[in-house]
């Protein structure tokens, strides 16, 4: 029997029918989105007239003009029922090309995630098939209060395009969700509950500036329509907020626009590309050299980075998606290895798409898990980019948070989310874990109640997501405040961004004030950033009065350094970590996936220095090992379980300190 899933929601859809969880066979999957090159994903549409040899359904012409499919298909290649052996006779739609069988019979190939229409020339998506993906990298749920655990997932069909709530609603689908293997609508008390939440959407766009596209003439075509791609994405008044950035990429990846919401500068930026490409082409290091994998990867952590920053300064209180849009009109020429096993594990959509006939679809394919386009001449563009400006568009409404109390009170339990539907025959599962035993043992009571008003005494972070603060506030873990330094025993060595909000210094154990450019800093620090302690030039070890160490200015980028506190950045590395020869110097400031370390970079405000690389600071009770782990800046060893993130409200930077407008 089912258990119905209340749904509180502004969308009609939701609002004309109520959700039931029910029982079905296995989806079985990881929980990750199907690896490249599989027929559970990675489609590549072709905008070209012929299409593009894919993976999915084919249809042979027997030589008396009937047809067998090998997935269980039945279309026929011609109208006509003759049988036809010339492809030049037979032009396949989008998403599928001519192919000729042995017996020299001419068929239609879908992509992969794509079927043949009865007509047997249309490839067309196949509903049949959905997958389920987490949008964040794990379940949510309450500590130290009641048992109720939260998933935020998207749906989409095995072509990559989304399934929206409407097409959830034509389809008959409902979620399945299973604790430890077992269908929690079993469970009378799980009021699982699909929740109305405001979904925030982060594009990145990777643009290929190589000689061979900044330099052709076509490059006003392409700029036009990446410019109609963002004007696409522009909310509309009362809707979810929408960031896009743009990387260029030739022999490395620069950051062209940072992520912001204000589209017309993105717009202002790619006009500025189109007019005059020098200073794009010299940002990434010139057009020699394409290192396509890597822009993927760059492209792929800096949507990262941007969704758990806004996760850290709301608390939580916020839910994205992200995507990754990266156009190209070749191949990889660095020698470099394409990282899969990131593009596999992304909670973020990656969407590929190839502008000219050089492109290696193999590369294309891999890069584009989500989504590959092969648009070889300016006049495929435009559908090409429509299509994905439609995807992209889609993402946040096919994003479901689904609540529900749960009856695990040990260990670790693993969650799996599903669908069931008339029609549905192939199905990948997501899978998420949570730990039952940091649930309250003190008689909180989880009901559909909670879920509904759970934000109704907090402004900002949540299980089931209450919003953010304004954009110059940050979240202490409910409620919004001004960002300040902490005011509590805390250690700082490790934390020094926890001074910044009140131009304080860490002096090793707490926030004070700081000694001004060339006063003595031998027992107090200089600002970090501003100055750092260094050797005075004019040092007379005869005079009492002469400091040996006296605050200098720090260095600007590019300048050599030896420790990261002489760099404004704080961040002393190597340019190329492979090539020593060239010397430290003061780099852009370490973010969330960059190296960093003692003796080499500080982590930005928001993160934390774990194995040499910036990971994002860790809630309140989630297991440390250090207080420079933890958002609240203390990592407290408790007698029973261990160390975890603790103590007083911690509020110390905000949103416009990373998406400035």
């Amino acid at each position: 029997m089912g258990v119905p899933i209340m749904a509180f929601s502004r969308r009609a859809l939701f609002l004309s029918s109520l959700l039931t969880l029910t029982g079905c066979p296995d989806g079985g999957g990881s929980g990750n989105p199907p690896p490249a090159n599989t027929s559970a994903g990675n489609p590549t549409a072709t905008m070209s007239g012929t299409g593009q040899q894919g993976t999915g359904t084919m249809t042979d012409t027997d030589a008396t003009g009937g047809s067998s499919s090998s997935s269980g298909a039945t279309s026929e290649a011609t109208s006509t029922g003759a049988t036809v052996t010339n492809c030049g006779d037979l032009q396949c739609s989008d998403n599928g090309s001519c192919e000729i069988d042995p017996l020299g019979s001419a068929y239609c190939l879908c992509d992969a995630g794509y079927v043949l229409d009865d007509a047997g020339v249309t490839c067309v998506v196949d509903e049949s098939c959905i997958r389920v993906s987490f949008l964040e990298d794990g379940c949510r749920q309450k500590v130290n209060a009641e048992p109720a655990v939260a998933l935020f997932f998207a749906l989409d069909f095995c072509a990559g395009t989304a399934v929206t709530p409407e097409k959830r609603a034509e389809l008959g689908l409902s979620f399945v969700v299973r604790e430890n293997g077992i269908d929690i609508s079993e469970n009378v008390e799980s009021d699982a509950t699909i929740l109305d939440t405001e979904v925030e959407s982060y594009v990145t766009l990777m643009v290929d500036v190589s000689n061979s596209v900044t330099e052709s003439e076509d490059l006003p075509a392409l700029v036009t329509e990446l410019r109609a791609l963002v004007s696409s994405l522009e909310a509309a008044p009362g809707e979810p907020d929408v960031y896009v950035s743009v990387f260029v990429f030739g022999f490395r990846s620069a950051e062209y626009v940072p992520f912001t919401r204000d589209l017309a500068a993105v717009d202002a930026a790619l006009e500025a590309l189109a007019n005059d490409p020098a200073p794009v082409v010299e940002l990434a290091s010139g057009g020699q050299s394409t290192a396509l994998f890597n822009a993927t990867e760059e492209g792929i952590l800096a949507t990262h980075r941007i969704r758990d920053l806004r996760d850290a300064v709301t608390w939580g209180g916020v839910l994205t998606t992200g995507t990754v849009v990266v156009v190209t009109d070749g191949i990889d020429t660095s020698n470099g290895d394409l990282n899969s096993g990131l593009i596999g594990e992304t909670t973020n959509q990656v969407i590929s798409i190839g502008i000219s006939d050089a492109i290696d679809d193999d590369q294309l394919r891999a890069i584009g898990r989500d989504g590959s386009f092969l648009a070889p001449t300016p006049a495929d563009w435009t559908t090409a980019f429509e299509s994905i400006a439609e995807r992209v568009d889609a993402y946040p409404d096919r994003s479901y948070l689904l609540a529900y109390c749960s009856s695990a009170s040990e260990g670790d339990p693993d969650v799996e989310v599903s669908v069931t539907g008339p029609a549905v025959l192939d199905v990948t599962a997501a899978e998420c874990g949570f730990n039952a035993e940091l649930f309250s043992s003190q008689g909180f009571e989880c009901n559909t109640d909670f879920f509904t008003s759970e934000c109704n005494a907090q402004q900002c972070g949540g299980l089931t997501g209450c919003g953010a603060c304004a954009d110059s506030q940050c979240c202490n873990g409910t409620q919004c405040s001004e960002p300040e330094a902490a005011q509590f025993p805390v250690s700082c060595d490790d934390n020094i961004h926890l001074c910044d909000a009140e131009n304080l210094a860490c002096n090793g154990a707490s926030c004070v004030l700081p000694v001004g450019d060339g006063q003595d800093c031998t027992t107090t620090p200089c600002a970090a950033g501003v100055d750092y302690c260094g050797t005075n030039p004019a040092w007379n070890p005869k005079d009492p009065d002469s400091p040996q160490f006296v605050c200098m200015d720090t260095l600007p980028l590019g300048t050599p350094c030896e420790v990261p506190e002489q760099c404004e950045s704080l961040n002393c590395y190597y340019p190329n970590p492979d090539n020593p020869f060239e010397g430290r110097r003061c780099l852009p400031e370490a973010q969330l996936g960059d190296h960093c370390g003692d003796e080499d970079a500080v982590c930005e405000s928001g993160g934390h220095c774990q194995s040499s690389t910036c990971e994002p600071k860790l809630l309140e009770l989630a297991s440390c090992n250090s207080d420079e782990q933890c958002r609240r800046g203390v990592c407290v060893n408790f007698d029973v379980g261990g160390n975890f993130c603790s103590g007083p409200a911690a509020c110390y930077w905000s949103w416009d300190e990373k998406v400035p407008d």
